[in-house]
């Protein structure tokens, strides 16, 4: 008979984020967004079939048949209105906007900013605005998806191509996850 369990946890080895909310900018409206990453974590990639795909460097298929590369900033995030927790990407020019901003302010996260589309269009570029306001302390107690992971989960899911970097990296925090989610398991009143 298979294991049973009580409650909300999940089974030993399980990983706790397999499905990730990301966020994109809208033409109905604004998002405001708390920041629960420290600092962003980066790739390079391509806009192909409507999505970002991760550059492979030397010997990528995009960049061999003239694709171009950009750079894609991606963070966890807590939308205010729903207090949901997700991810999401920005551009370069956004990503520059945020780190002139956490120069003034010290940090990333718990910096409150809103997101939207300059037009209607929704191929208009995407516009952040910070927001000069102190978060409401809880939210720096969530739990947060992991960028990296999330990235690795979301391109596995749809086939795409990574890069071994990514991958090896993916593949090792998964593994201090489970690790850590098995030391709970038998100790929970252990603290990190």
């Amino acid at each position: 008979m298979p294991p049973i369990g009580q409650g909300f946890d999940l089974p030993p080895g399980a990983e706790p984020w397999s499905d990730f909310h990301w966020f994109q900018a809208s033409t109905r409206g604004i998002l405001v967004l708390v920041f629960l990453s420290d600092q962003p974590i980066w790739y390079t990639g391509h806009y192909v079939g409507g999505r970002m795909a991760p550059c492979s460097g030397s010997g990528c298929d995009y960049c061999a048949t003239g694709i171009g590369a950009q750079v894609r900033y991606c963070v966890s995030v807590a939308e205010t209105s729903t207090r949901r927790v997700g991810l999401i990407e920005f551009g370069r020019s956004n990503g520059l906007l945020l780190r002139d901003w956490v120069s003034r302010k010290g940090c990333l996260r718990g910096m409150v900013i809103e997101v939207s589309k300059h037009s209607k269009n929704v191929q208009s570029r995407t516009e952040i605005r910070y927001i000069d306001m102190p978060c409401e302390p809880w939210y720096l107690g969530l739990e947060v998806p992991d960028a990296a992971t999330a990235l690795f989960l979301t391109w596995h899911k749809a086939g795409m191509k990574m890069p071994e970097e990514l991958i090896e990296s993916s593949r090792r925090k998964l593994q201090e996850k489970r690790e850590r989610s098995e030391v709970l398991r038998r100790d929970p009143d252990r603290r990190w």
